[in-house]
């Protein structure tokens, strides 16, 4: 059975997405007429050179900002009218994963990941406990729990913001970058994992890298060059 065969509906569709910056004579297009479609249990990669527009369209997809023109429906929401408590439950629904961890330096490993949902109006603690531990084990750092990030490498740090993120059960991941500072086998678990995230947990992760290692992960690869937007084949090893 092909990868299609098995995808949800979808959860990002982009339409006719125009941005720019500025306005009159400053005014600096960075994206023109994207249309893309993200459905659950895919792993989406996003590829260009720096300064195409990958990381504008990525927080245009996580709905940091507007696009200047164009619509953006995200998990069925048109998200165009979206604001306050509205916009706030949609973007519960979303997470980021960044190059840089971002842990807290004054928690454990088990502590940063049960950050991750520790101010969510579902909170509990011993579930909560009980997940950050198991997605810890899945991602090889069951013996780990209670270390400090700074006696963790940064591959390991990279896969305990992994878990800080997964244990929130998103439907949308957005990852910037995420294995460009990690080893070959380091980064390898990361795409892996979101991958399998995706297609277990139903949910759409869209990435962006330089990373070629990790491009045969990918269910589709998108590029953009000068802020327009067209699908690559894969090359599967």
């Amino acid at each position: 059975m092909a990868e299609t065969d098995i995808l949800g509906p979808a959860v990002v569709e982009a339409v006719d997405i125009h941005h720019h910056y500025g306005e009159g004579p400053q005014r600096v297009d960075v994206l023109f007429d994207i249309n893309m479609q993200v459905r659950e249990g895919e792993l989406v990669i996003v590829t260009g050179p720096s300064g195409s527009g990958k990381t504008t369209l990525l927080t245009i997809l996580g709905t940091m900002r507007k696009p200047s023109e164009g619509k953006l429906q995200l998990l069925g929401a048109d998200t165009t009218g979206l604001v306050g408590a509205e916009l706030d439950a949609l973007r519960n629904r979303i997470r980021f994963l960044f190059q840089k961890r971002n842990l807290l330096s004054s928690l454990t490993a088990i502590q940063n990941v049960i950050a991750g949902v520790s101010t969510t109006p579902l909170a509990d603690p011993d579930w909560d406990e009980a997940r950050a531990r198991h997605l810890l084990g899945m991602l090889g750092l069951g013996d780990k729990a209670e270390a400090w990030p700074d006696e963790l490498s940064g591959g390991q740090q990279q896969r305990v913001a992994i878990a800080r993120v997964l244990i929130g059960l998103p439907d949308l991941i957005i990852a910037d970058e995420p294995t460009s500072a990690l080893d070959r086998v380091s980064g390898r678990i990361v795409v892996d994992q979101l991958k399998d995230l995706a297609m277990r947990a139903k949910c759409a992760v869209v990435l962006s890298t330089h990373d070629e290692r990790i491009f045969d992960v990918a269910s589709r690869r998108l590029h953009i060059e000068d802020g327009r937007c067209f699908e690559v084949p894969i090359h599967y090893h």
